[in-house]
């Protein structure tokens, strides 16, 4: 089982600021280790995301365990893992 939920996810710096985008993460099996892009079709969804947001300030887990990388063909960020 699994569950999810909207999350500001840092994809890279600049200047010492983090550079984020909206992201929908995943619990899999007790750690929110899964991202897709945010899909927002409503604006209670767009109120969701942002009382997610809100709520647990820029996550950070994904920038500090690898590499974003934005893949021009497919329109989306691509994440590897430092052990990867």
């Amino acid at each position: 089982m699994y569950a999810w939920k909207y999350a500001l996810v840092q994809v890279a710096q600049e200047d010492g600021n983090p550079i984020c985008e909206l992201f929908e993460l995943y619990n899999i099996d007790g750690e929110w280790n899964a991202f897709c892009s945010a899909r927002l079709n409503s604006l209670s969804e767009l109120q969701n995301a942002c009382v997610d947001a809100e709520r647990d300030g820029i996550n950070t887990w994904f920038w500090e365990r690898g590499a974003f990388s934005w893949n021009k063909e497919e329109g989306e960020w691509e994440w590897e893992t430092k052990d990867g």
